[in-house]
Protein backbone atom coordinates (compact mmCIF):
# COMPACT_ATOMS: atom_id res chain seq x y z
CA UNK A 1 0.00 0.00 0.00
CA UNK A 2 0.76 3.39 -0.53
CA UNK A 3 1.95 5.33 2.35
CA UNK A 4 -0.98 8.25 3.36
CA UNK A 5 1.96 10.33 4.46
CA UNK A 6 3.36 10.93 1.40
CA UNK A 7 0.08 12.72 -0.19
CA UNK A 8 -1.15 14.45 2.85
CA UNK A 9 -0.59 17.80 1.43
CA UNK A 10 -1.93 17.17 -1.77
CA UNK A 11 -5.51 16.03 -1.07
CA UNK A 12 -8.03 17.04 -3.67
CA UNK A 13 -4.92 18.58 -5.89
CA UNK A 14 -6.32 19.13 -9.36
CA UNK A 15 -3.16 18.34 -10.76
CA UNK A 16 -3.20 15.00 -9.60
CA UNK A 17 -4.25 11.40 -10.51
CA UNK A 18 -3.76 8.43 -8.10
CA UNK A 19 -4.54 5.12 -10.09
CA UNK A 20 -5.05 3.05 -6.20
CA UNK A 21 -6.80 -0.59 -7.64
CA UNK A 22 -4.68 -3.16 -7.67
CA UNK A 23 -2.42 -4.22 -10.73
CA UNK A 24 -3.74 -6.11 -13.85
CA UNK A 25 -3.24 -9.56 -14.51
CA UNK A 26 -0.61 -9.21 -17.38
CA UNK A 27 1.17 -6.64 -14.85
CA UNK A 28 1.35 -9.27 -12.20
CA UNK A 29 2.83 -11.23 -14.57
CA UNK A 30 4.89 -9.44 -16.28
CA UNK A 31 7.16 -7.99 -13.47
CA UNK A 32 8.63 -10.82 -12.11
CA UNK A 33 9.58 -11.76 -15.54
CA UNK A 34 11.38 -8.57 -16.50
CA UNK A 35 13.54 -8.55 -13.05
CA UNK A 36 14.42 -12.37 -14.11
CA UNK A 37 15.49 -11.02 -17.73
CA UNK A 38 17.28 -8.22 -16.00
CA UNK A 39 18.80 -10.18 -13.42
CA UNK A 40 21.71 -11.22 -15.59
CA UNK A 41 22.33 -7.32 -16.10
CA UNK A 42 22.64 -5.67 -12.62
CA UNK A 43 22.99 -1.93 -12.42
CA UNK A 44 27.05 -0.99 -13.01
CA UNK A 45 28.67 1.08 -15.62
CA UNK A 46 28.22 0.27 -18.65
CA UNK A 47 26.24 -2.77 -18.29
CA UNK A 48 23.84 -2.17 -20.90
CA UNK A 49 20.55 -4.14 -21.55
CA UNK A 50 21.58 -6.10 -24.75
CA UNK A 51 18.84 -8.97 -25.14
CA UNK A 52 16.86 -5.54 -25.70
CA UNK A 53 14.23 -5.50 -29.15
CA UNK A 54 15.63 -1.96 -30.54
CA UNK A 55 14.15 -2.93 -34.10
CA UNK A 56 12.44 -0.14 -36.19
CA UNK A 57 8.69 -0.42 -36.51
CA UNK A 58 7.21 -0.34 -40.46
CA UNK A 59 5.91 2.97 -39.82
CA UNK A 60 8.71 4.61 -38.35
CA UNK A 61 12.12 5.31 -40.41
CA UNK A 62 15.36 5.85 -38.09
CA UNK A 63 18.26 8.01 -38.72
CA UNK A 64 21.17 8.24 -36.71
CA UNK A 65 23.19 11.23 -36.29
CA UNK A 66 27.05 11.51 -35.09
CA UNK A 67 27.27 13.59 -31.82
CA UNK A 68 30.41 14.14 -29.81
CA UNK A 69 32.53 12.01 -28.25
CA UNK A 70 31.56 8.91 -30.12
CA UNK A 71 27.80 9.21 -29.27
CA UNK A 72 24.44 9.51 -31.61
CA UNK A 73 21.39 10.92 -31.75
CA UNK A 74 18.63 8.76 -33.10
CA UNK A 75 15.58 10.41 -35.31
CA UNK A 76 12.49 8.09 -35.65
CA UNK A 77 9.80 9.66 -38.07
CA UNK A 78 6.83 8.42 -39.63
CA UNK A 79 7.01 7.37 -43.15
CA UNK A 80 3.67 8.79 -43.20
CA UNK A 81 3.62 11.95 -41.31
CA UNK A 82 0.57 14.11 -40.25
CA UNK A 83 1.88 17.33 -42.31
CA UNK A 84 0.26 19.59 -40.18
CA UNK A 85 1.74 18.36 -37.40
CA UNK A 86 4.57 19.79 -36.10
CA UNK A 87 5.83 19.15 -32.37
CA UNK A 88 8.49 16.56 -31.82
CA UNK A 89 9.57 14.57 -29.06
CA UNK A 90 13.34 15.00 -27.36
CA UNK A 91 14.21 12.06 -25.65
CA UNK A 92 16.76 11.97 -22.85
CA UNK A 93 17.62 7.98 -21.97
CA UNK A 94 17.31 7.15 -18.26
CA UNK A 95 19.80 3.99 -16.50
CA UNK A 96 21.41 5.37 -13.22
CA UNK A 97 23.48 7.84 -15.15
CA UNK A 98 26.14 4.73 -15.89
CA UNK A 99 23.52 3.13 -18.97
CA UNK A 100 21.37 2.95 -21.49
CA UNK A 101 23.08 4.25 -24.54
CA UNK A 102 22.34 1.97 -27.71
CA UNK A 103 19.51 -0.56 -27.73
CA UNK A 104 17.86 0.95 -24.70
CA UNK A 105 17.54 4.42 -25.80
CA UNK A 106 16.19 3.29 -29.19
CA UNK A 107 13.52 0.96 -27.54
CA UNK A 108 12.20 3.65 -25.76
CA UNK A 109 12.41 6.18 -28.36
CA UNK A 110 10.09 4.19 -30.79
CA UNK A 111 7.41 3.27 -27.99
CA UNK A 112 7.17 7.02 -27.17
CA UNK A 113 6.79 7.49 -31.27
CA UNK A 114 4.14 4.55 -31.34
CA UNK A 115 2.37 5.50 -28.56
CA UNK A 116 2.12 9.29 -28.90
CA UNK A 117 2.39 9.28 -32.26
CA UNK A 118 4.60 12.06 -32.34
CA UNK A 119 8.61 11.84 -34.05
CA UNK A 120 11.27 11.43 -31.24
CA UNK A 121 14.84 12.31 -31.20
CA UNK A 122 16.74 10.27 -28.63
CA UNK A 123 20.18 11.30 -27.59
CA UNK A 124 23.03 9.53 -25.93
CA UNK A 125 25.02 11.08 -23.23
CA UNK A 126 28.64 10.23 -21.37
CA UNK A 127 28.42 8.29 -18.26
CA UNK A 128 29.44 8.63 -14.93
CA UNK A 129 31.95 7.61 -13.12
CA UNK A 130 34.46 8.66 -15.40
CA UNK A 131 31.96 11.90 -16.85
CA UNK A 132 30.62 13.40 -13.98
CA UNK A 133 28.36 16.53 -13.91
CA UNK A 134 28.03 18.33 -15.80
CA UNK A 135 28.87 15.84 -18.69
CA UNK A 136 25.13 14.33 -19.35
CA UNK A 137 23.65 17.87 -19.51
CA UNK A 138 26.24 19.29 -21.58
CA UNK A 139 25.59 16.25 -23.56
CA UNK A 140 21.64 16.31 -23.98
CA UNK A 141 22.15 20.05 -24.31
CA UNK A 142 24.08 19.11 -27.59
CA UNK A 143 21.30 17.24 -28.70
CA UNK A 144 19.24 20.53 -27.96
CA UNK A 145 20.84 22.65 -29.98
CA UNK A 146 20.89 20.38 -33.07
CA UNK A 147 17.18 20.11 -33.24
CA UNK A 148 17.33 24.41 -32.91
CA UNK A 149 19.85 25.40 -34.57
CA UNK A 150 20.73 22.64 -37.27
CA UNK A 151 17.34 21.29 -37.51
CA UNK A 152 15.70 24.80 -37.61
CA UNK A 153 12.60 23.30 -34.72
CA UNK A 154 10.68 25.71 -32.83
CA UNK A 155 11.79 25.47 -29.42
CA UNK A 156 7.86 25.78 -28.74
CA UNK A 157 7.04 22.84 -30.73
CA UNK A 158 9.70 20.16 -28.87
CA UNK A 159 8.54 18.15 -26.19
CA UNK A 160 11.50 17.43 -23.76
CA UNK A 161 10.84 14.13 -21.85
CA UNK A 162 12.82 11.60 -19.49
CA UNK A 163 12.72 8.90 -17.35
CA UNK A 164 14.79 8.03 -14.22
CA UNK A 165 18.63 10.14 -14.87
CA UNK A 166 16.96 10.74 -18.27
CA UNK A 167 13.91 12.91 -16.03
CA UNK A 168 16.95 14.39 -14.22
CA UNK A 169 18.70 15.55 -17.76
CA UNK A 170 15.73 16.56 -19.13
CA UNK A 171 14.52 18.93 -15.83
CA UNK A 172 18.14 20.31 -15.75
CA UNK A 173 18.16 21.28 -19.37
CA UNK A 174 15.16 23.46 -19.15
CA UNK A 175 17.03 25.03 -16.02
CA UNK A 176 20.18 25.78 -17.98
CA UNK A 177 18.13 27.40 -20.93
CA UNK A 178 16.46 29.63 -18.16
CA UNK A 179 19.54 30.45 -16.72
CA UNK A 180 21.15 31.61 -20.60
CA UNK A 181 17.57 33.50 -21.24
CA UNK A 182 17.36 30.73 -23.92
CA UNK A 183 13.65 29.74 -24.79
CA UNK A 184 12.25 26.43 -22.99
CA UNK A 185 10.43 23.19 -25.07
CA UNK A 186 6.78 23.59 -25.31
CA UNK A 187 6.03 21.05 -22.97
CA UNK A 188 7.63 18.17 -21.10
CA UNK A 189 7.39 14.86 -19.52
CA UNK A 190 9.12 13.53 -16.70
CA UNK A 191 8.80 9.66 -15.53
CA UNK A 192 10.23 8.44 -12.29
CA UNK A 193 12.85 11.94 -12.56
CA UNK A 194 15.29 11.84 -9.66
CA UNK A 195 14.93 15.49 -8.96
CA UNK A 196 16.86 16.04 -5.12
CA UNK A 197 20.70 14.57 -4.49
CA UNK A 198 20.50 15.93 -1.41
CA UNK A 199 18.18 13.54 -0.68
CA UNK A 200 15.03 15.78 1.28
CA UNK A 201 12.13 14.36 -0.56
CA UNK A 202 10.14 12.61 2.20
CA UNK A 203 9.64 9.45 -0.27
CA UNK A 204 13.68 8.66 -0.26
CA UNK A 205 13.18 7.87 2.98
CA UNK A 206 9.33 6.70 3.59
CA UNK A 207 9.53 4.44 0.44
CA UNK A 208 13.09 2.94 0.41
CA UNK A 209 11.77 -0.30 1.75
CA UNK A 210 9.36 -0.68 -0.65
CA UNK A 211 10.30 0.45 -3.75
CA UNK A 212 11.09 -2.81 -5.40
CA UNK A 213 13.81 -1.47 -7.63
CA UNK A 214 15.33 1.39 -5.92
CA UNK A 215 15.46 -0.25 -2.25
CA UNK A 216 18.91 0.94 -1.53
CA UNK A 217 20.16 4.10 0.47
CA UNK A 218 20.82 6.62 -2.63
CA UNK A 219 23.41 8.63 -0.93
CA UNK A 220 26.43 6.71 -2.70
CA UNK A 221 25.35 7.77 -5.93
CA UNK A 222 25.51 11.46 -5.02
CA UNK A 223 29.52 11.51 -5.13
CA UNK A 224 29.51 8.80 -8.04
CA UNK A 225 27.26 11.65 -9.90
CA UNK A 226 28.98 14.89 -8.41
CA UNK A 227 32.17 15.95 -7.57
CA UNK A 228 31.43 18.87 -5.57
CA UNK A 229 29.21 18.32 -3.29
CA UNK A 230 28.96 21.73 -2.54
CA UNK A 231 26.16 21.99 -5.80
CA UNK A 232 23.88 18.96 -4.49
CA UNK A 233 20.80 22.11 -4.32
CA UNK A 234 22.28 23.71 -7.56
CA UNK A 235 19.07 22.90 -9.74
CA UNK A 236 20.95 21.91 -12.65
CA UNK A 237 21.96 19.33 -10.32
CA UNK A 238 18.61 19.02 -8.51
CA UNK A 239 15.75 20.49 -10.42
CA UNK A 240 13.63 19.86 -7.29
CA UNK A 241 15.30 23.51 -6.18
CA UNK A 242 14.84 25.52 -8.90
CA UNK A 243 12.56 28.60 -9.81
CA UNK A 244 10.08 27.42 -12.26
CA UNK A 245 8.97 29.96 -13.06
CA UNK A 246 8.41 30.26 -17.40
CA UNK A 247 8.80 26.38 -17.20
CA UNK A 248 6.53 24.69 -19.59
CA UNK A 249 3.55 22.51 -19.19
CA UNK A 250 4.79 19.19 -17.33
CA UNK A 251 3.41 15.73 -17.19
CA UNK A 252 5.19 13.56 -14.40
CA UNK A 253 4.66 10.03 -14.21
CA UNK A 254 5.14 7.52 -11.18
CA UNK A 255 4.17 5.14 -9.12
CA UNK A 256 3.28 5.64 -5.14
CA UNK A 257 5.84 2.92 -4.11
CA UNK A 258 8.45 4.76 -5.82
CA UNK A 259 11.62 6.85 -4.18
CA UNK A 260 11.32 9.20 -6.68
CA UNK A 261 7.40 9.80 -5.31
CA UNK A 262 7.86 12.94 -3.59
CA UNK A 263 10.32 14.50 -6.30
CA UNK A 264 7.24 14.65 -8.85
CA UNK A 265 4.73 15.81 -5.80
CA UNK A 266 6.63 18.22 -4.88
CA UNK A 267 7.86 20.14 -8.09
CA UNK A 268 4.02 19.92 -9.77
CA UNK A 269 2.65 21.52 -6.53
CA UNK A 270 5.21 24.05 -6.93
CA UNK A 271 4.18 24.68 -10.37
CA UNK A 272 0.86 24.71 -9.98
CA UNK A 273 0.94 27.54 -7.72
CA UNK A 274 2.99 29.33 -10.58
CA UNK A 275 -0.22 29.07 -12.59
CA UNK A 276 1.98 26.37 -14.89
CA UNK A 277 -0.12 23.48 -16.13
CA UNK A 278 0.94 20.14 -14.69
CA UNK A 279 0.01 16.66 -14.15
CA UNK A 280 1.38 13.84 -11.49
CA UNK A 281 -0.35 10.49 -12.95
CA UNK A 282 0.46 8.21 -10.32
CA UNK A 283 0.03 4.44 -10.45
CA UNK A 284 0.01 1.59 -8.05
CA UNK A 285 1.54 -1.45 -7.26
CA UNK A 286 3.68 -1.30 -10.37
CA UNK A 287 7.23 -0.83 -10.95
CA UNK A 288 9.69 2.33 -11.51
CA UNK A 289 9.12 3.81 -14.93
CA UNK A 290 6.26 1.15 -15.96
CA UNK A 291 5.28 2.70 -19.22
CA UNK A 292 8.60 1.92 -20.53
CA UNK A 293 9.51 -1.61 -18.62
CA UNK A 294 6.53 -2.85 -19.85
CA UNK A 295 4.39 -0.88 -22.36
CA UNK A 296 2.08 -3.52 -23.19
CA UNK A 297 0.30 -3.46 -20.17
CA UNK A 298 -3.16 -1.82 -19.33
CA UNK A 299 -1.84 0.43 -16.79
CA UNK A 300 1.16 1.43 -19.17
CA UNK A 301 -1.23 2.35 -21.99
CA UNK A 302 -3.95 4.32 -20.06
CA UNK A 303 -0.72 6.22 -18.51
CA UNK A 304 0.44 6.75 -22.47
CA UNK A 305 -3.38 7.86 -22.90
CA UNK A 306 -3.10 10.18 -20.07
CA UNK A 307 0.45 11.71 -21.49
CA UNK A 308 -0.83 12.32 -24.89
CA UNK A 309 -4.09 13.74 -23.84
CA UNK A 310 -2.21 16.79 -21.69
CA UNK A 311 -0.16 17.41 -24.88
CA UNK A 312 -3.13 18.15 -26.77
Amino acid sequence: MSNPLLFKDYEGAPWLTHIEKEPSPAAKKRIPELFAEQAPYPMAPGNELVYLDDSTPSTLIRQDVDAPHGLHLYSYKFKQPDPKEKRVIYYIHGGGFMRGNGKWCRKNAISLAVNLGLPVYACEYRYTPEHKYPAGVDDSTWGWDYLVNKLGIDPGNIIVSGESAGGTYAMALCVRLKRQGRPLPGKAVILSGYLDFALESPSYKLNREVDPVFNVDLAPTVPFYLDDLSKVKDPEVSPKYADFTGFPPTFFCVDDAEVFLSDALIVADKMHKLGIPVKVYVSHGLIHVFPFEMPEVPESQDAFKAMKKFLG
